[in-house]
């Protein structure tokens, strides 16, 4: 892991906070958290297993008919462009794309049933700190990713 275990604590924490989890995280997703942290290279897999420990029903949505709504955005039908496109996304992520965009792209791909949220936040995170992006996790997503939209807003990349 390349993030202090405090850092990473608070960061699930809040990831867990934004879905309306409240208390101390399972073991179980600090401990995927940790081992996702610590890829060198992400793969779809990587994302299933991620996924896979915090929200087990959740799948990919490869299949015909794996459709899902978020608000007034409805992402991609599903089917087996799904897997194309994410895996076309983490090509950008593991060549240090802009984190910020990456993040975008990944929850208006919304690639599996359930799960995006958080699996969309650790994959941010783990560009932040793969990539040596200051401030790392030390702000938190939140804060972080504010400001990086802001610095998108005007124009600028960030």
């Amino acid at each position: 892991m390349r993030t202090k275990p405090a850092e990473l604590y608070k960061f699930i924490m809040e990831s867990n906070k934004i879905e309306g989890i409240i208390g101390p995280p399972a073991l179980s997703v600090v401990a995927a958290s940790e081992d996702f942290l610590g890829l060198e290279h992400i793969t779809i897999e990587n994302l299933e297993d991620f996924v896979e420990a915090c929200q087990p029903d959740a799948k990919l949505r490869e299949k015909q008919g794996m459709d899902v709504y978020v608000g007034s955005h409805t992402p991609p039908k599903g089917g087996p462009l799904i897997r194309t496109a994410l895996g076309e996304l983490l090509e950008r992520a593991n060549d240090d794309h802009d984190s910020y965009l990456v993040h975008v792209a990944y929850e208006t791909l919304h690639p599996f049933m359930d799960g995006n949220g958080r699996s969309g936040r650790i994959l941010w995170a783990w560009q932040m700190i793969t990539f040596d992006h200051p401030p790392g996790l030390k702000r938190g997503f939140l804060h972080q990713f504010y400001y990086q939209a802001l610095e998108h807003s005007e124009g600028r990349k960030g």
